[in-house]
């Protein structure tokens, strides 16, 4: 019986101490990833969103989001694995790199970094795989509950279509001469 009881207590000892409670680290094959929205004909977000794998996350809101001016916080290796997983489950290197059918709805451009490549998608998001659109869209929703703070320094993005419009001077316009008078 006291055999009995060893035995047991052993087994029960060498599953405590196999059960670590350190989380193993997912090896991760993207090292960066940079969504941008801009133009529409209509109010859509115009932004910039940059995070990569030492768990930073840089934000530029242009026009037509809740945070408007240049911002930096952290994420966690929950989030960052999260986002790894959601990109690989859409086979992101099989995607096409653009996507144009359509024209009045929200430009998108996404540059995913991995292997040292570089996986470069745009297009209309209506013309997007519903798959990109839903990574997109989660995204959207966690961001809103980063703790990120604002910066007075501009950030660079490798995207393009997030930049403001440039200020455009006033048009004159001269009226035709009719009869020879103006």
């Amino acid at each position: 019986m006291i055999t009995y009881k060893l035995i047991l207590l052993f087994s029960i000892l060498a599953l405590l101490f196999s059960c670590n409670n350190d989380k193993v680290k997912r090896k991760n094959e993207i090292k960066r990833v940079v969504f941008a929205t801009g133009r529409c004909y209509g109010n859509c977000p115009i932004q910039a969103i940059d995070i990569d794998s030492s768990m930073k996350v840089r934000y530029h809101g242009v026009k037509h989001t809740d945070s408007v001016g240049f911002f930096i916080g952290n994420i966690t290796s929950e989030f960052w694995d999260t986002l790894n997983i959601k990109l690989e489950n859409v086979n992101y290197k099989q995607l096409d790199t653009t996507y144009e059918h359509s024209v009045d709805d929200l430009s998108t451009e996404i540059y995913i970094y991995y292997n040292n490549k570089v996986k470069h998608i745009n297009g209309q998001s209506a013309s997007l795989p519903d798959s990109i659109m839903t990574v997109y869209q989660w995204l959207m929703q966690k961001i809103k509950h980063l703790k990120m703070h604002p910066i007075k320094d501009s950030l660079t993005f490798p995207t393009s279509i997030e930049k403001p419009l440039p200020k455009m001077g006033t048009i004159k316009f001269i009226q035709p001469a009719v009869d020879g008078k103006r």
